[in-house]
């Protein structure tokens, strides 16, 4: 069996066989490839697996039929599951990342979990919301019946409440022209990017920073591990932009507790922009993410205030989960017929 978490700029492998604990592991650039089934089929020959079952989690909607387009790669052409299933002779599960990362956030013990709130453990945990900001921005609940709910979160639009968001906001509408996105406005594929070209106008990068940032952009490397780590060190610019993104971000987690858990549950984080080195410090001390979170005063601001918020340390439990799906579905029957 074979498990891939397909993310807008990386992908990662995990195969083996429901009998033997070990598994085979590989991760390259998924913007290295010229489609999803061009990438699919050149992993597993570089890994050497011959799979029988399937489980591929894609950044984007999964229609019932699977077959799917990257949210983040629109150039890539439609992967048609069904086909590439009966080519190759597997059984091919296709879901959204966000629900394999739930799957796999449920296996998740206490010594990898950070807390970023202080209160006691939560009241209702069987109902776990899974959050990610990575080269995109989502978000999956896993009910109390263990079953998964993916949802599109991060392209709803968000709302500015003071002048230098309002600035931010008139700056990507300058740029898209139309409705603005929490992922294009906080994700790591461009809203970083967005971030420092709006935030260094008012406060201005360093020289040694803007060069970092530039050629990170002039090798088509992501920008936002530059950012996190110069605001780490203190820099105004970075701390600027890490500010406006945890605010955004806090705002964005808000609305969507309110909608996936109003009895309450836990909220676990994830991805590459969460797991950077001293993020979680950032939020929790340098920025207004938990009292944006909570909103004191606001309607429900009670609800809020006792729901656990906690880090995920992990960072393949995208594919730590989509091969616990595959584990299960490998036992559950036999492969397609080619």
């Amino acid at each position: 069996m074979a498990a891939f978490d397909v993310g807008g700029t990386r992908t990662r492998l995990r195969g083996g066989w429901t009998t033997e604990p070990d598994y085979t592991e590989l991760q390259v650039r998924t913007a290295d490839h010229p489609s999803l089934q061009d990438l699919l089929t050149a992993c597993l020959r570089e890994a050497d697996l011959r799979p029988e079952t399937v489980v591929l989690a894609v950044a984007g909607r999964v229609p019932a039929h699977g077959d799917v387009r990257m949210t983040n790669l629109p150039g890539w052409p439609l992967f048609e599951s069904a086909a590439y299933a009966a080519r190759h002779g597997i059984r091919l599960s296709v879901v959204n990342d966000m629900a394999a990362t739930a799957h796999g956030m449920a296996d998740l013990g206490p010594d990898e979990l950070r807390p970023l709130t202080s209160h006691g453990p939560a009241s209702r945990t069987s109902e776990l919301l899974a959050v990610s900001v990575g080269s995109g921005v989502g978000s999956a609940l896993l009910d109390g019946a263990g079953t998964v709910h993916a949802a599109e979160s991060g392209h709803i639009a968000w709302q500015p409440v003071d002048e230098f968001e309002a600035g931010y906001l008139a700056h990507l509408r300058a740029e898209t022209g139309g409705l603005v996105t929490v992922e294009e406005s906080i994700g790591g594929l461009r809203g970083f990017d967005r971030m420092y070209d709006y935030v260094r106008r008012v406060i201005p990068a360093a020289p040694d920073v803007h060069d970092r940032v530039a050629r990170a952009r002039a090798a088509g490397a992501a920008v936002a591990p530059v950012i996190t780590s110069a605001a780490r060190t203190g820099d105004p610019c970075c701390l600027g932009i890490v500010r406006l993104f945890a605010a955004l971000f806090g705002q964005y987690l808000r609305g969507v507790v309110l909608v996936c858990l109003p009895a309450g549950g836990v909220v676990t984080l994830t991805s590459g922009v969460l797991q950077a080195p001293g993020m979680a410090e950032l939020l929790r001390e340098k920025t207004e993410f938990l009292d944006r979170f909570i909103s004191p005063g606001a309607c429900h601001h009670e609800l809020l205030a006792e729901v656990p918020v906690q880090l995920a340390l992990d960072p393949l439990v995208g594919v730590r989960g989509a091969y616990r799906m595959a584990v299960r579905a490998a036992e559950s029957g036999p492969a397609a017929t080619p």
